[in-house]
């Protein structure tokens, strides 16, 4: 083996250098994912960028629409839009594969090139070996990282909490603001009212003042004064007695 692993460093290097990178692409992908089920399912109080972005489109989308939002598309498009860097999940998923294929070509390369420089089946075997190897061992860490179980987790958690209870959320608060400003317009409507009532009263005291300064006036001309009076009573006296 040693012997193989100095004659055939270059390709048996590449072939795992592409195996190790096709399942960090993988276990990246996992961890990712284990992280944003974890904070999903406490959505309404994470810190999480990618969550808190999804929050605030669904609420803008809820909000132009009317309260119709087809919950499933939006969730679908959110689970296409995550990224790590300026690669989606579905890049580095196929990535993955592609290195796997790089590796296990790597090792036909390599044992066809050994069978043209004239070595036997059983020197080039190592070849074969490392790429069932290879295989067996991409395939087993995909199984334990069950990357497309995680996808499906992580969409169906953040739909439940749109649609059953962030959705619930923005109606009521849409009910109580709609009754609010209910309640606002009947309070300013009352007291334009009472300023109308105010003013209307404002102008009959004014009137009625008016009106009764006019009659005292026109009133006092007519009536005879109390001193003219006793003194044509005086006159109509003397002349009685004289």
């Amino acid at each position: 083996m040693q012997a193989f692993l100095k004659g055939h460093a270059f390709f048996t290097g590449m072939a795992l250098s592409f195996l190790l990178l096709s399942i960090l692409c993988r276990f990246i992908t996992g961890v990712l994912l284990k992280k944003l089920i974890k904070e999903a399912e406490n959505m309404s109080a994470t810190d999480n960028r990618l969550l808190k972005q999804c929050k605030l489109k669904f609420q803008n989308c809820y909000e132009l629409n009317g309260g119709t939002v087809n919950t499933a598309a939006f969730v679908g498009k959110f689970m296409r839009n995550i990224r790590i860097g300026n690669c989606s999940l579905r890049l580095i998923g196929q990535l993955s594969g592609q290195f796997l294929l790089i590796s296990v070509f790597a090792d036909g390369i390599g044992a066809c090139l050994g069978l043209t420089h004239g070595e036997t089946l059983g020197e080039i075997l190592p070849y074969y070996l490392i790429a069932f190897l290879s295989l067996y061992l991409y395939f087993s860490v995909s199984g334990l990282i069950d990357v497309p179980g995680k996808k499906e987790t992580l969409e169906t958690t953040i739909t439940d909490f749109l649609e059953n209870r962030m959705s619930e959320r923005m109606k009521s608060v849409k009910k109580d603001s709609a009754y609010l400003e209910e309640l606002e317009k009947d309070a300013r409507e009352k007291a334009q009212e009472n300023i109308a009532e105010k003013e209307q009263n404002g102008d009959s005291g004014q009137k009625v003042c008016v009106r009764t300064e006019q009659e005292r006036r026109a009133g006092g001309g007519t009536a005879p004064e109390p001193g003219n009076a006793d003194e044509e009573l005086e006159e109509l006296l003397t002349e009685f007695l004289a």
